[in-house]
């Protein structure tokens, strides 16, 4: 599930609304403090299902958009949030490493908690499902 980093993160730098952002995995030994930033990660994953050996794993990608606090930060997330959503809802990653992964689906956008003053962001939560087996 984590091989779905490198496809998300490239598909989010081509976006022209993002276009100056820092756009970074949780994985990535990056600086944090640049701004505006769209920060990529899986937190976690629910099992959709299972079954024999199957198992339908749906893990939850998330897309914190963080701008500094100014008269346009609204503007400014409002424009990447809609850019981002364009981008990923209904869009299939395909195969990666072997797995073949649906299409991504938008489940939920809040507020984050930021640990630095001066910054207001958005959290974007999409989903996506795949099959892993298990032992036969």
């Amino acid at each position: 599930m984590l091989s779905l980093a490198t496809p998300l993160k490239s598909r989010l730098q081509a976006l022209p609304a993002l276009t100056g952002w820092a756009v970074r995995t949780n994985a990535e030994d990056v600086e944090r403090a640049p701004v505006p930033a769209a920060d990529l990660r899986c937190l976690g994953a629910n099992v959709a299902d299972r079954r024999g050996t199957g198992v339908l794993v749906s893990p939850e990608w998330t897309v914190t958009l963080i701008v500094r606090r100014s008269d346009t930060a609204a503007e400014q997330i409002d424009t990447a949030l809609a850019a981002v959503i364009g981008a990923l809802h209904g869009w299939m990653p395909g195969q990666q490493q072997g797995r073949g992964w649906e299409p991504l689906a938008l489940t939920r956008i809040s507020e984050p908690m930021l640990a630095t003053e001066g910054l207001v962001g958005y959290e974007l939560v999409f989903s996506t499902t795949a099959l892993y087996r298990g032992q036969e």
